[in-house]
């Protein structure tokens, strides 16, 4: 065996050293993406990434996107990895040329910071630096609490100081139901009367009672929109006029899809990378901060998604109970060129 490309399993200690025994070079690039280094950092084994620095040239070899191998084991957490790589020479503070970020300054937020704390040219995040990592913490951890309200299958989106008038009559959709209005209230939960005992309406069975409806709720700083059916919401059509002399944020969530935010400035899309991967050149510097592409962090995928939207566009939820159908909340029918 000569090639790297026929190693699929990078635990495989016995076939990496056939693989070498037989000729193949520890520092090629293998489909113009990734070094075996990069390959055993990520998923390999730390047996596999101690046997290739013993023949690896370049240990700091940046791939496709710029990043060592000491990249992505400080991105998974993993300290015996990362031990091994600033052993075998890799730099923690090398900075990646796209961005200018290194290893070292992504160790700071995770228990690896020991690890580059004292190295030549390491830098101390900024008190400053650290409560806003706080805080986005924080965040993070109350959108991931088990008693949180939002459902994890649908859209939701966050609009920067809107009122809900102004964005029912940006969204040009008829108001069809209020949550939290009885039958003998004057204006029920649909035709049926969805509203509970104590005036609460199930928003989840609201939303489902017809295609294309949108829950519309004000929140501290603006507006938070649901929609369970579709992806509307999401959507240049819906996000970008919403997004008009403001900043709105939306995060699609399906248990067989990617968690991609969408986020649109004063009418014009911006981009975002999906919440698993490493944030792009243009990405809102919250991505960062929300722990995108962050795989050894405990919270879900979900949570900083959310969390992030919450932070860019500064509507005050909080994640807890009750943050999305709040009483008082409108869903209203899109018109039908806006739904799925």
């Amino acid at each position: 065996m000569t090639d790297w490309q026929d190693i699929h399993d990078w635990t495989d200690l016995r076939a990496v050293r056939a693989a070498l025994a037989a000729g193949a070079d520890p520092d090629r690039v293998l489909g113009g993406h990734m070094a075996p280094l990069h390959s055993a950092a990520c998923s390999g084994s730390a047996e596999v990434l101690a046997e290739l620095l013993t023949v690896a040239r370049e240990v700091d070899q940046p791939d496709a996107a710029g990043r060592t191998p000491l990249w992505h084991a400080v991105r998974n957490w993993d300290r015996e990895k990362a031990s091994a790589l600033i052993a075998a020479g890799a730099d923690p503070w090398r900075p990646r040329e796209v961005d200018g970020r290194s290893p070292g300054e992504l160790a700071w937020w995770t228990p690896l910071a020991d690890l580059v704390a004292g190295v030549p040219g390491a830098r101390e995040p900024s008190p400053g630096e650290r409560a806003a990592q706080r805080s986005a913490d924080e965040l993070i951890a109350v959108f991931d609490a088990e008693e949180g309200e939002y459902q994890d299958w649908g859209c939701v989106a966050f609009v920067a100081g809107r009122s809900v008038p102004e964005v029912v009559a940006a969204l040009g959709g008829d108001i069809v139901a209020t949550i939290g209005e009885g039958e003998g209230e004057g204006e029920g939960e649909g035709e049926g009367g969805d509203g509970e005992a104590d005036g609460a309406a199930d928003y989840a069975d609201v939303l489902l009672e017809e295609e294309g409806r949108v829950l519309v709720g004000a929140a501290p700083g603006g507006v938070v929109l649901q929609q369970f059916d579709g992806i509307a919401l999401h959507g240049e059509e819906v996000l970008a006029p919403l997004s008009r002399g403001t900043v709105a944020v939306s995060v699609f969530d399906h248990p067989d899809a990617f968690i991609h935010p969408s986020i649109a400035r004063d009418g014009a899309m911006c981009p975002c990378q999906e919440v698993m991967l490493d944030p792009e050149q243009g990405d809102p510097e919250e991505a960062w901060r929300y722990r995108f592409g962050d795989g050894g962090h405990p919270s879900g995928w979900t949570a900083r998604a959310l969390a992030m939207a919450a932070a860019v566009t500064g509507v005050g939820v909080d994640g807890g109970p009750r943050w999305i159908g709040r009483p008082g909340s409108s869903v209203i029918l899109l018109p039908e060129r806006l739904r799925d």
